[in-house]
């Protein structure tokens, strides 16, 4: 059974959004009102991010809201050259001389709440989009290559929705579970 990416894609219209002069405050308070208002399985964790002409800037994803509430992350990351090995020694040397997340998690309130959207989104690269008439299995090979997620789908040049990981592993396990073994 080939499955296509339009038939696991959420909807653009359907998916959460903010603006580029959202704080991160503003971010979490859609993403509540959001899982309110959702089945608690398909809530959204991420967000679009929309200019004020309805254009599609970017995206947040829990990882830019962790690398932008500790900034030690991308010291470090930009430090790294390529192909580096990371041992977990390594990283947890890394972490503590930087000081990463080394103040309580309330700290980070403040900083929260001033952190605007536009300063934190990830802009996508054209590999972060797919086509919706493919199969899974394409926007599997980019997961597992390490693309940021969710992927951006596009029909027509336009896009028309966000493939998220989880919806699609849940595809995998449902199709799993109804073999008959």
């Amino acid at each position: 059974m080939t499955v296509l990416i339009k038939e696991l894609m959420i909807p653009i219209t359907e998916y959460v959004s903010v603006g580029l002069e959202n704080s991160l405050y503003d971010y979490f308070k859609i993403l509540d009102d959001d899982k309110v208002t959702k089945d608690k399985g398909h809530s959204h964790r991420d967000a679009l991010v929309f200019d004020d002409n309805g254009t599609i800037m970017g995206k947040v994803t829990m990882m830019d809201v962790f690398l932008a509430l500790e900034p030690g992350y991308k010291s470090l990351l930009d430090s790294l050259s390529p192909g580096s090995i990371l041992t977990p020694e390594y990283m947890a040397n890394q972490f503590k001389e930087n000081d990463i997340w080394g103040e309580p998690l309330d700290n980070y309130c403040q900083k929260a709440a001033m952190l605007k959207i536009k300063d934190i989104m990830h802009e996508p690269k054209e590999d972060e989009y797919v086509e919706a008439d493919r199969s899974i299995g394409s926007a599997l090979n980019r997961y597992v290559a390490g693309i940021h997620q969710p992927l951006l789908v596009r029909e027509g040049g336009k896009v028309v929705g966000v493939l998220r990981y989880g919806d699609v592993f849940g595809k995998i396990k449902e199709l799993t579970l109804a073999c008959s073994i």
